[in-house]
């Protein structure tokens, strides 16, 4: 473990970013370096005791299926009674994505690496403003792909173990409706959003390898392949005073058009529309008035490191 990026007095930067792409942070998307695999936290040993120890109710894991129409559905399933060496195990040779939620609350060893590159940036550019950052790890199969989808917030992407290609989509109408966009704000919905593939001639398309970063704007669709061996990134959500203005905008925009029966068009965050829309949406949210709506995960599988796709489907029988 190198002592130059995990001690708390370490003065060097942990990531290799330009001051002019430092002042771009959340307005556009950027790819720059990072030295987070130098911490030593990331080897399969390192990896297995931490998801062995990692509270239940933070970790999440996945898997696709293709539909008859050809489309792909995600599911969510349980680790229960599997060491963190299993899980790994299952997930090396499967078809699984495993996210572990909430470094900063759970992991504080990871979460300083984060720390320390967002107080990098900020070093870069002291008007930067950034609060409610939600980070994760993903660990990810071989061959598995996140769908085309988009996040809330702004996203940082710091990317550590194997070869992965992210695609990401223009944030305009055209390929991220303003009723989907709504839709996922208002959590009724998962993240996955239409897609077509003529969509990715107008994509960014990133080629990763460890040690790459990419950051992009806040709902920007995107979509994931990995391309080769065990995939390990942390994830980055936070916001900026613009951004949860923008939030709450969406927000606001699509109770409007559910409770008021109205369309709204616009998404500006600046001026007293813009304000007396995130003050509708704080007290909708408070009210709990569309909290019926949200989407209720469903387990539906089990991790088991001795099937080819890495689980059963609950009530099959394992091992067989």
């Amino acid at each position: 473990m190198s002592p130059d990026v995990m001690s708390p007095d370490a003065k060097s930067s942990i990531i290799d970013i330009s001051k002019e792409d430092a002042e771009k942070f959340s307005l556009t998307s950027l790819r720059f370096k990072h030295r987070f695999a130098e911490s030593g936290l990331f080897e399969d040993d390192a990896l297995a005791e931490l998801i062995e120890t990692y509270p239940g109710h933070l970790m999440t894991v996945y898997t696709t299926t293709q539909q008859p129409d050809g489309s792909y559905l995600w599911r969510y399933g349980s680790i229960s009674g599997l060491t963190g060496e299993q899980v790994l195990e299952a997930i090396q040779h499967g078809h699984l994505w495993l996210n572990l939620q909430h470094i900063e609350d759970a992991a504080p060893r990871h979460a300083a690496l984060v720390q320390r590159a967002f107080g990098d940036i900020a070093n870069l550019n002291p008007g930067l403003r950034t609060f409610r950052h939600n980070t994760g790890i993903l660990i990810s199969s071989p061959d598995m792909s996140v769908l085309y989808h988009c996040d809330i917030p702004p996203i940082a992407l710091w990317h550590i173990r194997g070869r992965k290609r992210l695609w990401l989509y223009p944030d305009t109408d055209e390929f991220l409706s303003p009723e989907n966009r709504e839709r996922v704000v208002l959590r009724e919905q998962e993240e996955e959003v239409p897609y077509s593939p003529s969509f990715d001639q107008h994509a960014k398309v990133f080629d990763l390898e460890a040690g790459d970063a990419v950051a992009w704007k806040q709902q920007a669709p995107h979509r994931v392949d990995n391309l080769d061996g065990l995939n390990v990134s942390i994830t980055t959500s936070y916001y900026t005073p613009e951004a949860q203005r923008f939030y709450g905008v969406v927000f606001a925009n699509g109770a409007m058009r559910r409770l008021l029966g109205v369309t709204p068009t616009s998404r500006n965050t600046t001026g007293v529309a813009a304000m007396a829309k995130c003050a509708f949406a704080a007290g909708i949210k408070y009210s709990g008035l569309l909290k019926s709506r949200e989407r209720v995960l469903q387990t539906s599988f089990q991790v088991d490191p001795r099937e080819e796709l890495g689980y059963v489907e609950l009530g099959a029988p394992q091992g067989a």
